[in-house]
């Protein structure tokens, strides 16, 4: 900005010196003048100097608006939207902690206080025994879960490129469905697929069947036993979808905009007794944006819901 500012001034100085030598080859200084007869605005050269310095000041003004103005107020601008953010980072930081910090606490202040119990004397009696380590491997599950969503997730964002396989989706949902199958068969949940198999995406193939993984799980959590859930794969209007449709309790409108952020949960009652970590709806969305997808969700309560992760047709762009 210095330097810009001193060739600026060396510019103006540089100008003015060539203006004063325009006015002395331009003045007439042998033209003879009677007693009191007064010099024409043109003789003088004064009209040539105000153009010339006219102009000067122009040129000036303008140069130092696109050379140090204009940068200046971009640069300052650049700087409020980087406070900003960096704002709102800090936010969505502390939210995360925060939340963190309590999910954690929950499952350990429970196994805490049941070990507690056992150790008072509670272990002596076999039914209450059971019961209680019952409990205790039921949380210490979540708490394994919790810990590897939280891992996951920030081993995603970590990573600003994914690995660029060719993924056969067919392939990978199947392989998907059949993992999660017997949980699905567990509850009674019929797992119907519906796959185009000329559909291939680009990016990391353990990615997407990790999404993938966390859509199917999260529909057999929310649907009711003996329900059915669809998993589709096809072509709309040059666009590559893949789609998850249940049969469960569905979502309230007002709650679409927020199920991706993490720890959001519509009915945290149900959801624990689901056993959902409240990160898995985060985790895909960071798993669509590394694949270059979008996603779109449908759902009515009481019906279902459906949701969609979006390919352009030309490869890694986020819709």
């Amino acid at each position: 900005m210095k330097k810009r500012a001193i060739l600026l001034i060396a510019e103006a100085l540089a100008a003015d010196l060539a203006a004063a030598y325009l006015f002395w080859r331009v003045y007439d200084y042998d033209t003879p003048r009677g007693a009191g007869e007064p010099v024409g605005i043109t003789e003088s050269g004064i009209l040539i100097m105000a153009i010339v310095f006219s102009l000067i000041t122009l040129l000036v003004c303008l140069q130092g608006y696109f050379l140090i103005i204009r940068p200046y107020s971009l640069k300052l601008k650049e700087m409020e939207r980087s406070v900003e953010e960096a704002k709102k980072a800090e936010a969505i930081r502390k939210e995360f902690v925060a939340n963190v910090s309590h999910e954690l606490k929950t499952p350990l202040t429970s196994i805490s206080g049941f070990i507690e119990t056992l150790q008072d004397g509670a272990a002596e009696d076999p039914e209450v025994r059971s019961r209680f380590l019952d409990i205790i491997s039921i949380e210490t599950a979540r708490l394994k879960r919790l810990i590897n969503d939280i891992l996951v997730l920030s081993d995603i964002e970590n990573k600003k490129a994914a690995a660029c396989d060719t993924i056969d989706v067919r392939r990978a949902v199947e392989s998907t469905v059949e993992t999660l199958r017997p949980i699905a068969e567990a509850r009674r949940i019929e797992i119907i697929t519906e796959l185009d198999g000329t559909i291939t995406v680009s990016g990391s193939e353990d990615r997407f069947c990790q999404m993938m993984m966390n859509l199917i799980e999260n529909a057999i959590k929310y649907s009711d036993e003996g329900s059915r859930i669809w998993v589709r794969a096809y072509y709309d209007d040059g666009k590559r979808i893949v789609s998850v449709r249940d049969e469960g309790i569905g979502i309230a409108p007002e709650h679409h905009d927020r199920l991706f952020e993490r720890f959001y949960r519509v009915d945290k009652s149900r959801s624990k007794k689901a056993g959902g970590t409240g990160l898995g709806l985060s985790i895909v969305k960071h798993i669509a944006a590394l694949l270059g997808a979008g996603l779109r969700v449908e759902s009515s309560v009481g019906v279902g819901s459906e949701f969609f992760v979006i390919f352009d047709k030309e490869e890694e762009k986020i819709v």
